[in-house]
């Protein structure tokens, strides 16, 4: 059974430290029947293992505000005529590159399309505008709010998923964010594809699983890692944060005395680990 991790990374440096531990934790963990599938920048490929299944893509800028908004391109990638390679995947988890697979990942194969946790839907403005907008479009909105970033399912629902979320997005984009930013966490152009996801999820997948702990688990917890296959990076500074890890904090700390079982400890030491073996 083959599966596909899927990112999309440009040349910037905090993206190739982040992409750097995601690429580190997967050998790590020795996921034999798991390639990682970048889609990126001719530039930011160069910079990209070999043993990696890369693809060339340029950034969306139709219409002009998707250039504005380099967020769409983890999904728009997946719509790419190179984007067809991925059905020859049993399943494929689309996510982001500061992220972090445990050995959990092998032996995780859910049978239902798998979500990870969203925090952007906290308000009625938020719940009620997601509503209208799905009313727009003619979409069956069941009730399902802060669905993650991370999708991981078949490929053909997977990249349906994309498509829709896409054209949902152009909408916002162009229209309901077109004179205004919004404000965090209200109705906010910051989350767009969060919220377009939210919706083509809704009205495209039957049944969803929400599984917090299985996906876009919080890179700073002090839990274990067994159960706990995809570990994310969210925004804080405590241990283990991006923030901190791209500004060096963390470069002074030996490995051998950080706990491999610990959540927020086994970040720390793949992503120490990244520097020497990816950089």
């Amino acid at each position: 059974m083959r599966r596909g991790i899927v990112v999309y990374i440009e040349d910037k440096r905090d993206l190739l430290l982040q992409f750097g531990c995601l690429y580190t934790s997967l050998q790590y963990i020795n996921a034999k029947n798991t390639d990682l599938i970048v889609f990126g920048t001719r530039e930011a490929l160069k910079k990209i293992p070999n043993d990696c299944k890369k693809y060339e893509f340029v950034p969306a800028s139709v219409p002009p505000e998707f250039g504005k908004y380099p967020f769409i391109n983890s999904l728009s990638c997946l719509l790419s005529n190179d984007g067809k390679v991925l059905d020859k995947y049993d399943y494929i988890l689309r996510s982001d590159v500061d992220t972090f697979l445990t050995p959990s990942w092998n032996d995780f194969f859910p049978e239902e399309y798998t979500v990870g946790k969203g925090a952007y839907a906290f308000t009625d403005e938020v719940k009620n505008s997601i509503l209208r907008v799905s009313n727009h479009f003619g979409l069956n909105h069941r009730g399902l709010h802060n669905l993650g970033s991370t999708h991981y399912g078949k490929p053909d629902q997977v990249r349906e998923v994309c498509r829709l979320a896409v054209t949902i997005a152009e909408y916002l984009l162009t229209e309901e964010f077109k004179k205004t930013e919004g404000k965090w966490p209200g109705w906010y152009r910051g989350v767009t594809t969060m919220y377009s996801c939210e919706m083509a999820l809704n009205h495209l997948i039957p049944k969803i699983r929400r599984e917090p702990e299985k996906l876009d688990f919080e890179s700073h917890s002090t839990s274990s890692i067994k159960g706990h296959p995809h570990i994310h990076c969210w925004h804080t500074d405590l241990l283990f944060s991006k923030f901190q890890f791209s500004k060096g904090k963390y470069d002074h700390i030996k490995k051998q005395h950080l706990n491999l079982q610990l959540v927020h400890d086994y970040c720390l030491y793949i992503a120490l680990l990244s520097k020497e073996v990816f950089q």
